[in-house]
């Protein structure tokens, strides 16, 4: 029987790669949110942070627009990071990137970073006075739940009516929409309010994010 070096020496090398020792993974963060809410500076949206590929039972600072939130971070044995939880910075309006980034204690070199977005919450309204009937232009950010946007009208202690507003747009959930300023039929005077939120049923404290506004309905009495 003919033998073939080379085949042996192929098969030894095939053994030897198998008896190292796993080389160590980049480390990586998990995927997050692609966009997070700001509704004050007090109120901003949690981010729950986690990765692997770490050096096993080192510890990780956790920095969230540049600065450090969490401070040594513990790493597992198998050098997982377990899930952290953290607070979106604040945005007072409009919408942005930032990094999050974690970096692991005396070896910079195993540094991971994700760039997801901030919005403020907020919603526009277009012009601020005009008859109840009249149809405006309603601008919205912030609504990143699944579903639509709904606007309900209360007064009184009721809700009179519920309209959709449709689906938002984006990963900061964005809409822009014309509607009657109060779609109510010769809508009562006194103080209305419109809380506009993602919850098809209207609610005084919603699970989604919400916005209220106050519309004052008055009696013009034009001079001829």
């Amino acid at each position: 029987m003919t033998r073939h070096p080379a085949a042996r020496a192929v098969g030894g090398a095939a053994l030897l790669l198998f008896a190292l020792p796993g080389a160590a993974f980049p480390a990586t963060l998990s995927p997050v949110k692609p966009c997070y809410v700001s509704v004050t500076s007090a109120t901003r949206e949690a981010v729950d942070v986690s990765g692997e590929g770490f050096t096993p039972n080192s510890k990780v600072d956790l920095s969230v627009d540049g600065s450090v939130a969490l401070a040594g971070a513990q790493v597992d044995p198998a050098g997982n990071l377990p899930a952290q939880v953290l607070q979106a910075p604040y945005q007072p309006k409009g919408e942005r990137g930032f990094p999050i980034t974690a970096s692991e204690q005396g070896n910079p070199a195993s540094t991971a970073t994700l760039s997801p977005r901030v919005t403020a919450l907020n919603l526009g309204i277009q012009p601020r006075r005009s008859r109840p009937s009249r149809r405006i232009l309603f601008r919205g950010r912030g609504f990143t739940g699944a579903s639509g946007v709904y606007a309900h009208y209360v007064f009184g202690g009721r809700v009179r009516k519920t309209v959709a507003f449709g689906r938002p747009n984006g990963p900061c959930g964005t809409f822009t929409v014309r509607h009657r300023q109060i779609p109510v039929r010769h809508p009562r005077t006194g103080s209305w309010t419109l809380q506009v939120d993602q919850q098809k049923r209207y609610s005084r404290a919603p699970a989604s994010v919400f916005v209220r506004v106050s519309i004052v309905v008055q009696r013009v009495f034009r001079v001829r």
